[in-house]
């Protein structure tokens, strides 16, 4: 016996009714919450209120604040510490630099381009790692636990770095501003592993020189959102409640989608290469004046095409030239002065590499 479609309509439409008052009453009770990863305000395993703790101990005043207010309140007596989290555009990370506080990036994330860290990333199992350097900081420390991912910089001047690891440093300091410093596998900072090797007397040194910490955290626009005079009257309880609506309309939508079957796929009129994506992303570099980031990314898409999935643009660089080399049959030192050492300084250079990246992507698929 079929259930009639006047009593399934009733049924979706209760179970939406339960699942909006639900989310009221979750978004009206303060239920206690652990907090996101990095937080110095959550107590989880992955949260850093025990180095938070520390430093307010120490005198050291701990607030966490979004990329808006940070701008606000950043001056000289300050450590910026970006979480992984933090997202906002050039212009901001330009005026907390300007600021002239203590900057510790946190995290393998955009953040550390926009920051000035030009270079890739280095992953193995997590281990422990000694100092192996001159900072005195690293030295007190002794070594860190557990690290797994190390910068390996594109040129090794550019960066001062300790813990060093397949090429890279888990720790590094820009050479042209030494109050900017980069924390790539931030793991060690974290509650569950801050009493463990030195991994609290490097914490407490890198981020307690100043009298404040603004751990800088989310979204620039949503924050930016907050306080335009349109949002900014409205209590706390307010936006996890209207997640809930949308998340709530979007099942419905759902729901009352499924009864026109299902989807039907139907080829595109137009197909564009992903050559021609890398050109056009390529662009969008040059128009910023961004030679170098241009042509990375010219370099990253030509190895994953050509590689076939036997590399990534993540690869060592020993790697991804001796397989080019014995895909293309050319000399693994001019493999490695295309993809690597050619340095890119002008409009010109990068024209020359983009014609010669495109010749050599030929080459392979005429073979």
């Amino acid at each position: 016996m079929s259930v009639s479609a006047p009593k399934r309509s009733r049924t979706g439409i209760l179970l939406s009714l339960i699942a909006v008052l639900a989310l009221a009453v979750i978004a009206l009770v303060d239920i206690p919450q652990q907090g996101e990863p990095y937080s110095p305000t959550s107590t989880a395993s992955t949260g850093t209120r025990a180095l938070a703790q520390i430093l307010k101990n120490h005198g050291v005043d701990v607030s966490e604040v979004s990329p808006l207010e940070a701008m606000d309140s950043a001056d000289t007596d300050t450590t910026l510490v970006i979480d992984p989290s933090f997202y906002a555009p050039t212009e901001v990370t330009e005026d907390l630099v300007n600021s002239r506080a203590t900057i510790v990036v946190l995290g393998d994330s955009s953040s550390m381009y926009d920051f000035g860290f030009e270079g890739y990333t280095e992953s193995f199992p997590p281990i422990p790692v000694a100092a192996k350097c001159q900072d005195p900081d690293a030295q007190e420390a002794r070594g860190i636990s557990p690290l797994s991912l190390a910068f390996r910089p594109d040129r090794e001047r550019d960066v001062t770095g300790c813990f060093p690891q397949l090429g890279g440093y888990g720790w590094v300091q820009l050479t042209s501003n030494p109050k900017i410093s980069l924390i790539l596998d931030p793991t060690f900072l974290t509650n569950e592993y801050l009493a463990d090797h030195g991994n609290a007397a490097f914490a407490m040194r890198k981020l307690g020189t100043q009298p404040k910490v603004l751990w800088v955290s989310g979204d620039y626009w949503e924050s930016e959102m907050r306080t335009t005079p349109q949002w900014a009257g409205l209590p706390t309880w307010f936006y996890p409640l209207l997640v809930g609506l949308v998340l709530t309309a979007l099942w419905w939508a759902f729901y009352r989608g499924r009864r026109f079957g299902k989807l039907v796929a139907e080829p595109m009129p137009v197909v564009v290469p992903a050559s021609e994506a890398d050109a056009g992303r390529g662009q969008l570099y040059h128009r910023g004046r961004a030679t170098e980031h241009a042509a990375r990314a010219l370099r990253a898409g030509t190895i994953s095409r050509v590689a076939r999935g036997r590399l990534s643009p993540a690869s060592p660089r020993e790697v991804v030239v001796d397989v080019l080399a014995r895909v293309s049959g050319r000399d693994p030192s001019a493999i490695d002065a295309l993809f690597y050492s050619f340095p890119i300084t002008s409009d010109a250079d990068l024209s020359r590499l983009a014609d010669q990246l495109d010749e050599f992507e030929r080459e392979i698929n005429d073979r």
